[in-house]
């Protein structure tokens, strides 16, 4: 295992820290000696993940409670960091506008679109810019198989994880050119307080169980949040790629998503999300 504090600096940002995949990378940063500061919008849940990084690997931990939609994300996450630098940051954060997007009040995609890419587009920005400049850092943007195709359901959230999936292979190419690492950090389903959260809202076939009874033929288990991570971190010390899959289960589901006729892989989807929500 590398350690990141002496290959990128001193502390670690994960926003979207409070559960599930962003809790799981701050426990995957502090075990590299990253000091992580963890941010999102709920102070209780910030406070119990960041003591259980403390507890588990002795680093120092912050907390940032902020709103991600706020023009004035970065002056948040600035005064939040007391003027340590950001060496390591993982934008895991997202809103996820869910129904048939007329359903939707607009403000909800707007919402969307605030979060998942004005507000990854500002940080990443800015912090690249001081990592570039001391020419080290690195950057994971956490995207989704729902940027594969147009997906029902979630059409505005895939729309805008399809700007999260180009970015950060974008600056893959980019940003090693002044020693910067960067990816894309593919996520399929997985078992997030999150994910739980909504399938008991929506009676979804996970409402009660990670692996339910009469599962749908084809329909894949969710993978735990700390596996995903886990296999993130182990290719980013290995080779940084473009795009990492959280699970290398989903590279044959995407090479298909991305290589089928659209109007089969689109219906093939909805589908899917019908059986989900059935």
């Amino acid at each position: 295992m590398i350690d990141y504090s002496e290959k990128y600096g001193k502390w670690a940002l994960v926003l979207g820290g409070s559960e599930g995949l962003g809790r799981a990378a701050a426990m995957e940063l502090a075990a590299r000696g990253m000091n992580v500061a963890l941010a999102a919008r709920r102070e209780g849940p910030l406070e119990d993940a960041a003591a259980k990084v403390r507890a588990a690997h002795g680093v120092e931990t912050r907390i940032i409670t902020l709103d991600l939609a706020a023009d004035d994300v970065v002056e948040q996450i600035e005064a939040g960091m007391g003027g340590e630098d950001v060496s390591f940051l993982h934008f895991n954060a997202a809103a996820e506008p869910f129904g048939e997007f007329l359903d939707l009040e607009i403000d909800e995609h707007l919402f969307n679109i605030a979060v998942n890419i004005n507000a990854v587009t500002r940080v990443v920005h800015h912090f690249g810019r001081a990592m570039k400049a001391r020419g080290k850092g690195g950057i994971v943007i956490s995207s989704s198989l729902a940027a594969a195709a147009g997906l029902y359901l979630w059409v505005s959230y895939g729309a805008a994880k399809a700007y999260d999936d180009i970015l950060g292979q974008g600056l893959w190419y980019e940003l090693q050119q002044h020693g910067v690492d960067a990816c894309t950090f593919m996520i399929g389903t997985t078992w997030t307080e999150s994910l739980q959260r909504t399938q008991k809202k929506l009676g979804g076939v996970f409402a009660e169980s990670r692996t339910p009874d009469g599962l749908p033929e084809g329909m894949a288990i969710p993978q735990l949040p700390e596996e995903a991570v886990a296999n993130l971190f182990a290719q980013c010390d290995k080779e940084w790629l473009p795009v990492v899959f959280a699970n290398p289960e989903d590279v044959p589901r995407h090479t298909a998503m991305v290589t089928m006729p659209k109007p089969d892989v689109i219906r093939y989807a909805a589908q899917a999300q019908k059986d989900w929500y059935s």
